[in-house]
């Protein structure tokens, strides 16, 4: 089966190793109409507990997973060329700083009210109130966008031409009218145009759902709630141990996981069928507050210095990864250039204790290093849940050590990682984190993580200011679709020559069916609800 255009979630994905979008599909069970079940049931798999389910509240990827369920996007975009497909829009244009959408008739919400363009201008402008606190502020939606309605037409213009504008909008998960009235009410069930709706949350084990009836206004007209192998049940399985998700898709105990890393080679040896991905599996995020020494630029140079990228992708990703070549890798992407090579410092262990000897880091009577009083201590957030990923941790420790640094490790399942860094209460609770990446198909997504305001008035939650990129960024946001990529790649060599972040390796993640298909591609590691397809 020739995998279709997909629903995708605007990919700005607070995505934890195994997570990423997919773009080369294999055929995923083969199925065809005569091989699909009535009224089965679907039982897949998350690796972090969603949250709050509120699709315009978070970002995170395991909700966006859930969200593909239960709420619905303007736009299909194709994960291989980007183009636009139908969805909740039936026609759309776009001329600079102006989009139209022509929402299709008829569609209804969950709680039985009427989906209508005035509901999505709604949206759009709740979003860009910044008083409701979106992350998708600035990532999906530009600050100077103004929504309105008349009729099926939805209309938004912005001040400026932004890049990548349809896609972006486009593909955001929209809410119905009483999730913007009371976004409490789908902190833990849904209210959405989606094919599915939320039956059950038990936090941190799962969410079950039902299919919905009357739903007719699928991706591309291709699902109906009456089509013949769209599930009647839906569970989603909060598992955070990558061995015990490749066991349960092996076992059928659930029709489809993604697996990453050592796991891979013995579940495709049991001849499961799958789509393949291309995830980020490896990222260092350098804090940069005040009280830490890793604000000081030697002191990041140094550490990046000191670690040889090739062994840490090899290690991190168990021999199966390759070196990132840009901030966003998750397919199917908008610009598609080389940031990182020449840019990134080259590992050589002599240079990076010159380095913090020139910036005025001495040994101290422990050895480590000391600067102004302060000593050379690092706290370094990491997965130990796999068994590469704590091997990679250990490797980056021995040689920050060498360096000169005292290193505490702290490792954990998806929830510690993000609690302890992108969600830390204290700011100065962390160094460096090698166990969070901030994936995305689009560059302009990471400018609200990587600069301007901090926790909790936004989201620099790295505490990043680098003006270089925070100038260049402004630049290329203003230029219209591939007019604007050059700009962005050199606003992100600006994050790695001051080494403020960095993006270290690549690895192919696989979702796994059994029992079941889906029509798309998964996005961001999220199979979208409309194609999902139960075998008899």
């Amino acid at each position: 089966m020739k995998a279709r255009s997909v629903p995708t979630a605007a990919l700005v994905t607070i995505g934890v190793l195994t997570v990423a979008s997919c773009g080369s599909t294999s055929d995923p069970g083969g199925g065809t109409s005569g091989d699909y079940a009535k009224d089965g049931s679907f039982t897949t798999i998350v690796n972090t507990d969603p949250g709050n389910l509120h699709p315009l509240i978070t970002n995170l990827t395991a909700t966006q997973a859930i969200n593909s369920y239960t709420n619905d996007s303007l736009l299909a975009i194709d994960p291989k060329t980007r183009a636009a497909g139908s969805y909740l829009a039936e026609k759309w244009s776009e001329n600079g700083t102006s989009l139209n959408f022509t929402l299709k008739k008829g569609i209804t919400c969950e709680d039985g009210t009427t989906f209508t363009a005035q509901t999505a201008a709604n949206n759009i402008n709740w979003v860009v109130d910044k008083t409701n606190g979106s992350p998708w502020l600035g990532a999906s939606v530009p600050e100077t966008a103004v929504a309105t309605a008349d009729g099926d037409e939805l209309t938004i213009k912005t001040a400026e031409p932004a890049p990548f504008l349809l896609e972006r909008i486009g593909a955001l998960k929209l809410a119905c009218q009483a999730a913007l009235d009371d976004p409490a009410s789908v902190r833990s069930s849904s209210n959405g145009t989606g094919l599915f709706k939320i039956t059950e949350v038990v936090a941190n084990d799962h969410v079950t759902l039902e299919r919905r009836d009357g739903y007719n206004w699928g991706p591309n007209g291709e699902t109906t709630s009456d089509t013949l192998g769209v599930p009647k049940a839906v569970t989603i399985k909060i598992v955070t141990d990558a061995a015990t998700t490749a066991n349960l898709v092996l076992t059928g105990t659930v029709n489809a996981a993604p697996v990453a890393g050592a796991d891979i080679e013995r579940v495709e040896a049991s001849g499961l069928e799958s789509m393949t991905s291309n995830t980020l599996s490896g990222q260092f995020i350098f804090n940069h507050n005040a009280a830490l020494p890793t604000k000081d630029e030697a002191v990041r140079s140094a550490l990046v210095q000191a670690i040889d990228l090739d062994d840490y992708t090899d290690i991190n990703t168990g021999g199966k990864g390759s070196r990132a070549t840009a901030l966003a890798v998750v397919d199917p992407r908008a610009c598609d250039y080389d940031s990182v090579t020449g840019v990134v410092p080259k590992f050589d262990m002599a240079a990076a204790k010159k380095t913090l000897a020139d910036a005025g880091w001495k040994p101290g009577s422990d050895g480590v290093l000391t600067k102004d009083g302060q000593s050379l201590q690092l706290t370094v957030i990491f997965a130990n849940y796999r068994d590469t990923t704590s091997a990679a941790a250990e490797y980056a420790m021995k040689q920050w050590q060498e360096l000169g640094a005292k290193v505490e490790l702290r490792g954990g399942d998806n929830n510690f990682i993000i609690s302890n860094t992108f969600a830390a209460k204290d700011l100065t609770s962390w160094s460096i984190s090698i166990g969070l990446t901030v994936q995305s198909d689009t560059p302009s997504i990471f400018v609200p993580y990587f600069s301007g305001p901090t926790p909790p008035a936004g989201v620099n939650f790295a505490s990043i200011d680098n003006p270089e990129y925070t100038e260049l960024a402004a630049k290329a946001s203003v230029l219209p679709g591939q007019e604007s990529c050059s700009v962005w790649k050199e606003a992100e060599q600006a994050l790695f020559t001051s080494s403020d972040v960095v993006p270290v390796s690549t690895s192919p993640n696989f979702m796994f069916f059994n029992g079941a298909t889906s029509l798309y591609a998964p996005i961001g590691g999220t199979l979208a609800g409309p194609g999902i397809r139960v075998l008899k």
